[in-house]
């Protein structure tokens, strides 16, 4: 029974003994798939992350200056790449991080009274001692055990 390939999405013949084959064999959707397998590889399992940094950070020591050759060879890259990080870095500033447990940009609408405070999981917070809560409103004669 022929297949879709994932990456090309031409139809291919998947051979018998790959159990659940999703990528054709050719050389540029093999490639799509060891990336995808990476990928989630180093997402999911820290030594393969940490054995994969030691490997780079050795490559890197024995081809000092690779990276400033290659850049010098290829300025569409280097041009390319710049850009690139432009539009990550205003994409950065138009969506800040919470980083301060204590800021504060909005004026103050909360009216003095008496709150329940919640605290809300929030993965975006930067300071491992912030706290963000939600506040409810108790109301009068309701007396909450703390």
């Amino acid at each position: 029974m022929d297949k879709t390939c994932v990456s090309c999405k031409k139809i291919f013949t998947p051979r018998p003994a790959v159990k659940n084959q999703q990528y054709c064999s050719k050389p540029e959707c093999q490639k799509a798939r060891k990336k995808k397998w990476q990928k989630a590889k180093l997402a999911t399992d820290s030594a393969y992350k940490e054995s994969q940094a030691k490997a780079q950070k050795e490559w890197c020591s024995k081809n000092k200056g690779y990276w400033k050759e290659y850049r010098k060879r290829n300025p569409a890259y280097t041009e390319r790449n710049r850009k690139k990080q432009r539009q990550r870095n205003l994409l950065r500033r138009l969506k800040p991080e919470i980083a301060k447990m204590d800021e504060q940009k909005a004026k103050n609408v909360i009216t003095p009274g008496r709150y329940l405070l919640k605290p809300v999981c929030n993965q975006n917070i930067a300071k491992m001692d912030a706290l963000i809560v939600e506040i409810g409103v108790i109301s009068r004669g309701c007396s909450v055990a703390v």
